[in-house]
């Protein structure tokens, strides 16, 4: 198939709160099972003296998973995990083409928007060639009913026509374009980031405003760097799991 660049990371949160990073970093904590169901977290002064914080952003960010249903403040008694964030299994975030392509499987997808454009408005990693004209999708992903996803994408009309629009409506880009026939693919750069949910993306994923979303870029280019695909998706950060094997020489480290 073809060559993926592996992932760069951008882990910082310098735009957010660190109530909210904090409160992100719990939410994790619950979905993952370090703070399970039912058992006590820690006091706000043990998690303050962890983090390094004054008491009160502890509060705050228990506050922001109190107002989720995932926990609950009893007095003097402590506050306990009641619940785990309504979607816990993991979208796996490929660092491989197959595993790119492979992580849209099980999701549906709803076209929310679309139109014709000219070109891609900002291509993150390199404008390469760009084809004739672009067909833009805004697609939502859905996991048993529960939004996960949304993702604006640009996909060249030329491969567009050859797909057909139908196919789009039900399939992901990335398995269609790994299934065309006749189609070489130069080369694909991937970018995850992480962020925070805007008032849109809270919106549209039901998250709450500042919550974890992981930002994913994908630029397709074909033959002669001609800018096929673009797309940047972003996915609930609760869910966000990238991982690969990590290879040693025969023998050991």
């Amino acid at each position: 198939m073809t060559d993926f660049v592996p992932p760069e990371f951008d882990l910082s949160h310098n735009r957010a709160p660190i109530y909210v990073q904090l409160s992100t970093l719990f939410r994790r904590f619950i979905v993952t099972g370090h703070w399970p169901v039912d058992r006590q977290v820690p006091t706000h002064e043990t998690l303050a003296v962890q983090f390094d914080v004054n008491p009160a952003t502890i509060r705050k960010a228990i506050a922001m998973l109190e107002d989720e249903g995932l926990v609950k403040r009893y007095r003097r008694h402590g506050t306990f995990v009641t619940a785990k964030p309504a979607v816990a299994d993991w979208f796996r975030i490929g660092t491989t083409w197959d595993a790119a392509v492979r992580s849209f499987d099980g999701l549906s997808i709803e076209i929310v928007a679309q139109s014709d454009t000219d070109k891609v408005p900002e291509p993150f990693h390199d404008a390469g060639i760009p084809a004739a004209g672009y067909r833009y999708l805004r697609r939502l992903y859905r996991r048993a009913g529960v939004p996960i996803m949304i993702e604006d994408a640009y996909l060249d009309q030329a491969l567009r026509r050859a797909i057909g629009d139908a196919k789009l409506k039900s399939t992901p880009t990335l398995a269609l374009i790994d299934k065309q026939p006749g189609l070489r693919i130069d080369h694909v750069d991937e970018t995850v980031r992480f962020g925070i949910a805007d008032t849109d993306i809270s919106a549209i994923l039901a998250i709450p405003l500042n919550a974890s979303v992981a930002i994913i870029h994908h630029s397709v280019f074909g033959e002669k760097a001609k800018l096929q695909y673009e797309s940047c998706a972003y996915l609930r950060g609760d869910i966000a799991l990238v991982s690969e094997p990590i290879e040693f020489a025969a023998g050991g480290k």
